[in-house]
């Protein structure tokens, strides 16, 4: 089994990125600055309504206009437009005002139909069913700790019963279960928490740019985190070899999940430009990033939690609800502590809105901003600190406990918890309050087996990696050069990251925080064989044993001789060069991260306003093999958590069935006034980097959220329920504790 150098020279220190300078000084070409000779713009005309059938499509009169090359019909006369946004047609053309013209001038007529785009509209009793069996699909509660015999005991009763009733009457024989549990618990909190659905929002739109080479080869600039995704994708499209499509990203501005596949729009590029027998360039403007290139399902949670007078939780039975759009939204609710007895299930509801995609730890955000609020809800009823009821709701058998409580440690140290921290309605009198929250969640961030990496030292002293993998961001390049360097007695900078072209030899599509362990281990196998087959050859030149070769600082030392500098050592390969390929090394990669976040907040009662003043995040992640861009990942999982508890939500117009943000300007991000303090930390201790490398891009995000709605709700003595922690969610919360002499 492979193990990482015990005292490394480069791995674990601060690495500046190797693109840097390009990305800042715009050297860097993003697939969106790509311009091939004679490229066609591309536009895109999508429904302007959320639920509507097309009756007719005349597309004469935009393909009459001059300089419009092509225009391609995707929903024809009959097709069902499920969403504001749905793909309807698009037209190239040599500038793109014609091509926007050409769209425009696209005669349609439509059908409108009944619509539901929200959850309330959905659920609500008569309401026109979307999908096939209704708007709600239930999911079946998974249940642990119940006895086997009381299992039993429940579906004999059940399965006595119509189909049609089962269902209703297992959840009422096991709510009576959590009853009687919660009838013996010393405090019971029941609760209802949602949070919003959220739009992706990448800086560079979705989309690519697709030219032909001949009949039956492909080249395409896509804007994509998995280049040999798109690649099979467009060649089952097209029914041509995988090998005759090259997908190219060198540079991609932000994916977070949703940019795996070439997507509807980019399949009718490249069909544009095989019509238009141009290469066509079709992105999505920033209205349709918002309504169809993907969004983070919302989820509503019913929770029920009881505990014993020493802070034990006895049980949690919690039902949720969520929508994805029109296609479902899982929920993994997370298991972060030791329940003994709980009931948890599911329901998708189906919206006319834009499908959902994967965003950043998906499905993670939502179940910790629930389960953590109703947690902190629970220590409040029971006059707990509740980091001390976290502590003691620990699964003491999972191998995540002590690492958790070495991160609760140091952070609250950071932010001064135990001294500023006071209970819920102390935090003072003014309008002004000032609260303390947490959080915690898991995630697992492992690696796959079947990636490689090739390394070639040319005679000249080039050393080159090429894997089909992409760096989206997260300084994928950079990462495989400093292992490279770190083998061979480099600089990171002496080394070439060929990535991003999906002809090299197979590389990880960028999610679920796999990138880094994945490509790791075959970058470190490949140039461990690469450096071994130099000193192979070296050996027979210089007339000694390969075991007698090293290197160090760029240099091959030759036991009980003058060293070689690295460029003269290469020429010795005369005009041969050597490439060797790497794969998976068990040993050098792991899975399974867990965080802790706290955070600061001022609250003014007066408008509504939340001021994140500070918060602090401890993350494992075993070895850290570039401390500065393991930092810039939980930097940037931070702020994007800081947009999901403070401003972002998709907004629609219940009676229209439109987004009413969907631009720019009234979407709300964070801007640089409402970033606060960060503090980053890694937990870290040795037995921690003897795990291996393990992916940190997403787990930073999951928790942010939820410790800042447990900070508001410290604060204000009042829990605001419903994210974000906007002005006026704050105030409605305030306002309907007032109603109830709560506050």
């Amino acid at each position: 089994m492979a193990s990482w150098p015990r005292n490394p020279r480069l791995i674990g220190t601060r690495i500046p990125r190797l693109d840097g300078m390009a990305k800042a000084t715009g050297k860097a070409k993003y697939p969106s600055d790509i311009l091939p000779a004679k490229m066609l713009f591309g536009a895109i005309l999508a429904s302007p309504h959320a639920h509507a059938k097309i009756q007719s499509i005349d597309v004469k009169a935009a393909e009459s206009i001059p300089g419009v090359k092509a225009v391609y019909v995707q929903a024809k006369a009959g097709s069902t437009l499920r969403f504001q946004g749905d793909f309807i047609a698009a037209a190239a053309a040599t500038s793109e005002e014609l091509a926007r013209d050409a769209v425009r001038a696209i005669k349609i007529e439509y059908e409108i139909l009944p619509h539901v785009v929200t959850e309330e509209q959905a659920m609500a009793p008569g309401a026109p069913a979307i999908v096939r069996g209704g708007n709600v699909r239930p999911g079946r509660a998974v249940i642990r700790g119940i006895p086997d015999s009381k299992l039993a005991e429940i579906e004999k009763i059940v399965t006595a019963l119509p189909r049609n009733q089962q269902e209703t009457r297992r959840k009422q024989e096991v709510e009576k279960v959590f009853d009687e549990l919660f009838a013996r618990s010393d405090a019971v909190v029941e609760a209802t928490y949602s949070v919003p659905v959220i739009t992706h929002v990448c800086l560079e739109p979705h989309g690519l740019t697709a030219r032909w080479d001949g009949p039956d080869k492909l080249t395409v600039w896509a804007s994509t985190q998995a280049v040999q995704v798109v690649a099979n994708e467009l060649a089952g499209e097209f029914e041509i070899p995988s090998a005759n499509v090259t997908v190219l990203t060198d540079y991609m501005g932000g994916g977070f999940g949703s940019k795996f596949g070439a997507d509807v729009w980019g399949v009718v590029a490249a069909r544009l430009a095989r019509q238009a027998n141009a290469p066509v360039r079709l992105f999505l403007d920033r209205s349709l990033e918002h309504l169809a290139a993907g969004n983070r399902p919302s989820a509503t949670g019913k929770v029920k939690i009881g505990a014993s007078k020493d802070g034990r939780v006895t049980g949690l039975l919690a039902e949720t609800h969520g929508t994805g759009g029109t296609g479902g939204a899982g929920f993994p609710f997370p298991y972060v502590y030791d329940i003994p007895v709980s009931s948890r299930s599911h329901s998708d509801v189906f919206v006319n809105g834009g499908a959902q995609r994967a965003m950043r730890a998906p499905g993670h955000p939502q179940a910790c901003a629930i389960m953590e609020a109703a947690l902190d809800d629970l220590a409040d009823k029971l006059g707990m600190d509740p980091l001390e009821l976290r502590l003691k709701n620990l699964d003491p058998n999972d191998f995540h406990t002590p690492i958790y409580k070495g991160e609760i440690a140091m952070a609250a140290e950071l932010i001064g918890w135990r001294e500023k921290r006071k209970p819920r309605g102390m935090n003072g009198t003014g309008p002004i309050r000032h609260g303390m929250g947490m959080a915690m969640h898991q995630w697992g961030g492992g690696g796959t087996q079947d990636k490689k990496v090739s390394c070639t030292i040319s005679p000249d002293g080039t050393v080159e990696l090429k894997s089909a993998t992409q760096d989206i961001g997260t300084g994928a390049r950079t990462i495989m050069a400093i292992i490279a360097a770190e083998i061979l007695g480099l600089k990171p900078t002496d080394i070439v990251s060929n990535i991003g072209n999906s002809t090299f030899p197979p590389g990880q599509p960028s999610g679920g925080s796999t990138t880094t362990p994945s490509m790791s281990p075959p970058t470190y196998d490949a140039a461990t064989r690469a450096r071994d087959a130099l000193f192979k050859h070296l050996a027979k030149v210089l007339n000694v044993k390969p075991e007698q070769l090293s290197v160090k600082d760029g240099s091959v030392l030759v036991e009980g001789q003058a060293s070689l500098f690295w460029k003269d050592a290469c020429r010795k390969l005369g005009t041969a060069s050597i490439a060797e390929t790497g794969g998976f090394q068990e040993g050098l990669a792991s899975v399974g991260v867990g965080d802790c976040q706290f955070a600061e907040v001022r609250v003014d009662t007066e408008t509504g306003k939340v001021k994140l003043l500070k918060l602090v995040a401890i993350q494992d992640s075993g070895l850290i093999l570039d401390k500065l861009t393991w930092e810039s990942q939980v930097y940037g999982g931070v702020i994007g958590g800081i947009n999901y508890g403070l401003f972002e939500e998709r907004i629609m117009d219940p009676i229209t069935g439109v987004m009413l943000n969907a631009d720019m300007e009234q979407y709300r991000l964070a801007g640089a006034a409402d970033i606060p303090e960060i503090i980053v930390r890694a937990y870290e201790p040795d037995e921690q980097k003897a795990r291996g490398v393990i992916g940190v891009g997403e787990p930073p995000t999951i928790s942010t959220a939820a410790a800042i709605g447990n900070a508001v709700a410290n604060a204000l003595g009042v829990r605001v329920p419903h994210w974000p922690m906007s002005p006026r969610n704050v105030l409605m919360a305030l306002s309907a504790a007032k109603k109830e002499g709560r506050a």
